[in-house]
C-alpha cells in the first residue's frame, strides 16, 4: 500500500498576498536561507528579505519582507521571463513561476485591451513581486506537497490607488484571475487580495474548498503590512497527510470546444499536439455533422481552470475557428503514478491507477513498448503482456 499523499491547504478567509503566501510557506519550516540562496542567483540586485515574528490581533505570525531599491519602474513579461530563467532553478520553480506570470500579463493585458507580450507592468512587474511568486514557487519545491487545496478567497471593498488612478476592490485584473474560482467580498473592506496572490493561489490550486480530510503535521501564519479591524491578516497554511477515503478526487477542470470544418487532417492533428504540449490534461477530435451537412470536426480541450485563457488563445491560432466555447466542469480523478518495472525487453514504465493507496491497475507506457518492440524485433503485445505480467510479480511481492 503506498503512502499517504502530502497534502498543503491555503485558508484565504482573510485575503491573500505574495508576501503572506511566502510569510505561511516559512512558517510552515521552509528555511529563509533556502529562498536567499535561490533568490541570489537571479540575475538581478538591489533586493534583500528578511523575516521576523509578529502578533497579529493576538495571532503569532510570521511577516516576511521584501526591501527592493528597484530602478526599473515597469518590465514586460518577456523581461520578466529572462530573469527567471536566468536564475537556473529547478525546472518545476522556473514553469511555475512562468506560469504565474504569464498569467499576471494575459489578465493585465486583458484589462488593457492590449496583447500580453506589450503589457508593461508596473506593481506586477516591479522587483518585489518577482521575489514573491519566484520565492513562493522555491518554497513549494521545498515543501513538495502533492496536492494543494485554497479555500474561497476573501477579496475585500472599497477602492485602491494603482498606478493607473484609483481602481475599484478587487482590481479588475484581481478579478480576471478569479475567473472559475470561489472567491468573494465578504464585508471586508479594503483591499485583502492582491492580483499577485490571487495569480500564486489560482495557478498553484489543484482544487478549492473547505480543509480537506488530512493528518495535520504543521501550521504556518503569513502576515501581511496591513492592519484591519475586523479579523487578523493573516493567511493560514495546513501541511498534512491526505486521508481522503473518497477513491476518485474530485476536481475542477476546464472544457474548451469548437466546431470546424475547413482544416486538413494534417492541421488538426498538429494544432492537438500543439495544445497537449502547452499542458492540456486532453484533446481530442471528434467527426461531427454541421450546418448544412457538411462534414467537420468538433475539437475538445480539457484543462484546468487556470490554463483556460491561455489554451483558448492556442486553440484560435493553430485553427480557423472564429469561437471558442468553454465552461467549467467537475472530474473525478484516481490517483496515478508512474513505476519502471524490469522486463526481458528492458526497463518499461507503467502507469499505475491507485484509490485509497491500493493499486487498481496497470497500463504500459505505449512509447516504451513500441521501442522495446523495435529494439528487439517482437511484436508489440508481446512487449505489453510481459510488462504488465512482471508488474503484477511485483505487487503480489509487495
Amino acid at each position: 500500500m503506498s503512502r499517504p499523499r502530502r497534502a498543503l491547504f491555503f485558508d484565504g478567509s482573510a485575503g491573500a498576498s505574495g508576501d503572506m503566501i511566502l510569510g505561511a510557506l516559512v512558517d510552515l519550516g521552509v528555511p529563509l536561507r533556502r529562498l536567499r540562496d535561490a533568490l541570489a542567483r537571479l540575475p538581478v540586485r538591489g533586493f534583500g528579505i528578511a523575516s521576523r515574528r509578529v502578533l497579529v490581533r493576538g495571532l503569532t505570525a510570521r511577516r516576511v519582507i521584501v526591501r527592493v531599491d528597484d530602478g526599473v519602474p515597469e518590465r514586460t513579461f518577456a523581461q520578466v521571463a529572462r530573469i527567471v530563467r536566468g536564475a537556473k532553478l529547478p525546472r518545476s520553480v522556473e514553469e511555475r513561476a512562468l506560469a504565474i506570470f504569464r498569467r499576471l500579463f494575459e489578465a493585465e493585458g486583458e484589462v488593457h485591451g492590449v496583447p500580453a507580450d506589450r503589457v508593461h507592468l508596473h506593481e506586477a512587474g516591479a522587483l518585489d513581486a518577482i521575489v514573491d511568486v519566484i520565492g513562493a514557487c522555491v518554497a513549494l519545491h521545498e515543501l513538495a506537497p502533492e496536492r494543494i487545496v485554497v479555500s474561497p478567497l476573501t477579496t475585500g471593498s472599497g477602492s485602491v490607488d494603482c498606478a493607473h488612478g484609483r481602481y475599484p476592490v478587487p482590481t479588475p485584473a484581481t478579478l480576471l484571475l478569479l475567473r472559475g474560482v470561489p472567491a468573494g467580498g465578504d464585508g471586508a473592506r479594503g483591499e485583502r487580495l492582491t492580483p499577485t496572490g490571487a495569480a500564486i493561489l489560482t495557478t498553484v490550486a489543484d482544487a478549492w474548498g473547505d480543509l480537506p480530510t488530512i493528518s495535520i503535521e504543521r501550521v504556518g501564519h503569513g502576515a501581511g503590512a496591513r492592519d484591519f479591524e475586523d479579523r487578523p491578516n493573516v493567511l493560514r497554511a495546513v501541511l498534512g497527510r491526505d486521508l481522503a477515503s473518497g477513491a476518485a478526487e474530485r476536481k475542477l477542470v476546464a472544457v474548451l470546444e469548437c466546431q470546424i470544418d475547413d482544416a486538413t487532417p494534417q492541421e488538426l492533428a498538429h494544432a492537438a499536439e500543439q495544445i497537449l504540449a502547452a499542458g492540456a490534461l486532453d484533446a481530442f477530435v471528434t467527426p461531427t455533422v454541421m450546418k448544412k451537412g457538411r462534414p467537420g470536426h468538433l475539437l475538445t480541450v480539457v484543462a484546468r481552470p487556470a490554463d483556460r485563457e491561455r489554451l483558448t488563445d492556442l486553440v484560435l491560432r493553430e485553427t480557423p475557428t472564429l469561437g471558442v466555447r468553454s465552461r467549467l466542469d467537475e472530474r473525478d480523478e484516481l490517483d496515478r503514478e508512474v513505476v519502471a518495472v524490469a522486463t526481458k525487453y528492458g526497463r518499461v514504465r507503467v502507469k499505475v491507477a491507485t484509490a485509497n493507496g491500493r493499486a487498481l491497475r496497470g497500463s504500459p507506457e505505449h512509447d516504451d513498448c513500441a521501442a522495446a518492440a523495435r529494439r528487439h524485433g517482437v511484436a508489440l503485445r508481446e512487449v505489453r503482456e510481459t510488462t504488465l505480467a512482471a508488474w503484477r510479480r511485483g505487487r503480489r511481492r509487495t
